[in-house]
């Protein structure tokens, strides 16, 4: 049996997040984030959530001794940034995402924190007025 597609767990992990209770419906994002947000009366943006998502990769270390590629496993990685008005917006978000992702099943395997990922901090996008705070965390998922 072949493991999970891309689509499949992209579709899943955003299925997952959509349901969060600081997300105004709809904002969560596949890698783009569109030019007008939904904002509050103030002016400023609502939180959301994008999700930079790629293709699951083989385990070459998993490999028996034929070496070829096993396509019951994978190694899915993937990038959420959870973005608010506010650094406590983004933070607060990140936990719910955090609480939301931290092993959840799918297939054989459970998506857990990236241990191979950076450092979380708030990181201010100043490109826009007003800025936008973002924390982006590293997610893995091995099917096997």
């Amino acid at each position: 049996m072949a493991a999970p597609s891309g689509a499949f767990l992209f579709a899943r992990v955003q299925t997952q997040i959509q349901g969060l209770a600081h997300l105004w419906p709809g904002n969560v994002f596949d890698t783009n984030v569109p030019t007008t947000l939904p904002k509050d009366a103030s002016g400023y943006i609502r939180p959301y959530v994008v999700i930079f998502a790629g293709a699951p990769t083989d385990l070459p270390g998993e490999r028996d001794l034929t070496m070829l590629t096993d396509v019951d496993i994978s190694d899915f990685r993937f990038q959420t940034n959870c973005t608010g008005p506010t650094g406590s917006h983004s933070r607060v978000l990140a936990d719910q995402v955090r609480l939301a992702l931290t092993n959840l099943p799918i297939g054989a395997g459970f998506i857990k924190p990236d241990p191979d990922g950076f450092r979380t901090d708030v990181i201010a996008d100043n490109q826009v007025t007003p800025a936008r705070f973002y924390m982006p965390l590293m997610w893995r998922l091995t099917t096997n």
